[in-house]
């Protein structure tokens, strides 16, 4: 009667719970009058007025507490450890919580003591994720390429409803029967082409190269793309070049790099070569210019849009 499904991966969590929903017995005619959801700060009385009514009218009644109980701490803590003990024989109570509750705290304690079903979900790491996209691809009736896996890997990453959602795109554009290719998904997927641009542009910066670089900046204007979120991918880039570059310097192998920063093997071997055409010196001045960009933007001192134009020159002359 007593549940806790908790972890970043949402997508199998709100799959878990709607499939264990259903096994309670609660009929869909009495959904709406069965089933309650908690949401924000859930105090012990709030669990009491959703808990304790009877069913009507059926067997079973639902509560659902949305990231309402993981960070209670103290005595509110306490008391809604207690009430488990109290819980009505026909009521199910879901504890669903976004991040990994820690082993230690109260209310993870609890729940385990009440013979709570525990359940964690986690993201699956780099080099998971393209078994992970053939297996949901396998499981949604399709087949996709590995090559093809590991590109909307290294590119979309472990955000894994948008990657469900391609799958399901792709599926439907190479038709029933056939395998998802790689050039499908660079036709279909459009952030493999944003991933690609943000490659492409920090290779022209360690070339030099500020006209190459701006046309790639701009390549990525043209087709939509929100200036902070290119600015988000930029940071993100030199910080792992900045974290492979010290490697290097301490001769770190390969293989060192890629578990240590659990980076899929292509990306670990692109952020490499791009790494050598910096020093670490070079490295922790851009990310300097890359603070006082981000100051200006937030201060309303500078566009987003000029402030990327802005950067690039400086990055180039490094």
């Amino acid at each position: 009667m007593l549940y806790l499904l908790h972890g970043e991966n949402d997508l199998k969590r709100e799959e878990t719970l709607s499939a264990l929903v259903r096994k309670t017995g609660l009929t869909e005619d009495l959904r709406d009058l069965n089933l309650e959801t908690l949401s924000g700060s859930v105090t012990v009385g709030d669990l009491r007025r959703a808990c304790d009514p009877i069913p009507f009218l059926g067997d079973a009644r639902v509560v659902i507490v949305r990231n309402g109980l993981g960070k209670l701490t103290g005595d509110d803590a306490r008391s809604v450890g207690a009430y488990f003990s109290n819980l009505p024989p026909t009521t199910h109570l879901f504890v669903v919580e976004e991040s990994k509750l820690s082993q230690r705290s109260i209310i993870y304690k609890s729940l385990k003591n009440h013979d709570a079903t525990i359940r964690t979900f986690a993201l699956p790491s780099d080099r998971e994720l393209p078994r992970w996209i053939a297996e949901r691809t396998r499981k949604r009736g399709g087949r996709i390429d590995g090559r093809a896996a590991a590109q909307l890997a290294r590119n979309i990453g472990p955000k894994l409803r948008i990657l469900d959602q391609e799958i399901q795109k792709l599926m439907l554009y190479v038709g029933e029967g056939k395998v998802i290719m790689p050039e499908d998904v660079q036709l279909m997927v459009p952030y493999i082409q944003a991933a690609d641009v943000i490659f492409n542009m920090v290779d022209a910066v360690g070339q030099r190269n500020p006209q190459n670089a701006t046309l790639y900046l701009h390549r990525l204007l043209d087709v939509g793309e929100h200036p902070l979120g290119i600015f988000g991918m930029v940071v993100r880039q030199f910080r792992l070049l900045m974290q492979v570059r010290w490697m290097l310097d301490r001769r770190h192998s390969e293989q060192e790099i890629i578990d240590r920063l659990d980076l899929h093997p292509y990306v670990a071997g692109k952020i490499r070569a791009q790494a050598r055409r910096f020093s670490l010196r070079q490295l922790r001045q851009a990310y300097r210019i890359l603070m006082e960009s981000d100051l200006s933007i937030k201060k309303g001192q500078i566009p987003p849009e000029s402030a990327l134009d802005l950067l690039v020159a400086q990055l180039t002359s490094l």
